[in-house]
């Protein structure tokens, strides 16, 4: 395994820093080094995107002890403590190269993140189909982190089983959105989310799942389904009245947008990248618009 971040590699880096001036990176870079995050999982994911990016040793050696010193969060729902440690798995890909990640302290910290994610495999039957999504996508990361093949290969067969058989043509998931309950169409993007992460990271693995298709359907087709829905939250049909929580959900959720457009860009999209860029999404990959923003069009005289 190439061991960088998750979502990037350092060829991402090379390109954000030679786009340093100009945008969408400049927004990027000015939002990374002049804002503060708060709470621990977020302020660390910080630390960590300084020290790749940026080079900021001192950033980095703060971040990796407190991700290495940190006890397990407390318990919480299924998918909040998935979610949760999949920030922990991309925080330390960024900073296991530091030298405040000592041999003893990776040890320490993998024993504690591989029981949490065993925890999933022990529970399987009892998920939700929305958590079962998320569980393959925590296993494909902890197949990277843990240099599993096991698990690896579990959460590549979880995507590629729900492109077989769950995705629609038209690219929603019925056992996502079905309920109208006020939540499906934050199922549907948070399933979209988690596809879109299992393909970023199995790409930089050597498993090209962005470009895997069943029935004419992909990862890309449940993307394409969601980005209509930006523009007309009204126009959901599992539920009504989603024109006022949409723009908070897509925007909380926004990272795997830039992922998307970094591989496939999809028609119509860049009114929505430019109202939410510089995109920071603590679970949805970090700072994606300064690891996956493309480079600016020139104009006639450069």
């Amino acid at each position: 395994m190439i061991h960088c971040g998750l979502y990037f590699t350092d060829v991402h880096i090379r390109q954000a820093r030679q786009r340093r001036a100009r945008e969408p990176q400049k927004s990027a870079w000015d939002f990374l080094l002049e804002q503060e995050q708060t709470g621990a999982p977020a302020a660390i994911q910080w630390g960590g995107l300084r020290y790749r990016f940026d080079g900021d040793e001192a950033a980095g050696e703060q971040a990796a002890l407190a991700l290495m010193e940190a006890e397990p969060p407390a318990e919480t729902t299924p998918l909040e403590a998935m979610r949760s440690a999949l920030v922990q798995a991309q925080n330390f890909e960024m900073l296991r190269d530091h030298p405040a990640s000592t041999p003893a302290r990776q040890s320490r910290w993998m024993e504690s993140f591989a029981e949490q994610v065993a925890v999933f495999d022990r529970a399987a039957g009892s998920l939700s189909p929305l958590e079962s999504l998320w569980s393959g996508t925590l296993h494909l990361a902890a197949g990277i982190v843990l240099e599993r093949e096991d698990w690896f290969n579990q959460g590549v067969e979880s995507c590629r089983r729900t492109i077989d058989e769950a995705i629609r043509p038209e690219g929603y998931l019925p056992q996502v959105v079905e309920g109208r309950d006020g939540g499906s169409l934050y199922r549907q993007i948070l399933s979209t989310q988690a596809l879109a992460l299992s393909a970023e990271m199995a790409a930089h693995a050597g498993f090209d799942l962005w470009a895997y298709a069943a029935r004419g359907v992909s990862v890309k087709t449940a993307c394409a389904y969601l980005l209509y829905y930006y523009y007309y939250p009204e126009k959901w049909r599992w539920d009504d009245g989603m024109e006022a929580e949409a723009p908070r959900w897509f925007r909380q959720h926004a990272g795997f947008w830039e992922m998307l457009n970094h591989r496939a860009p999809l028609k119509n999209a860049n009114l929505m990248l430019d109202e939410l860029r510089p995109i920071y999404d603590p679970v949805g990959g970090g700072l994606t618009t300064l690891s996956h923003g493309p480079a600016a069009r020139r104009g006639l005289f450069g």
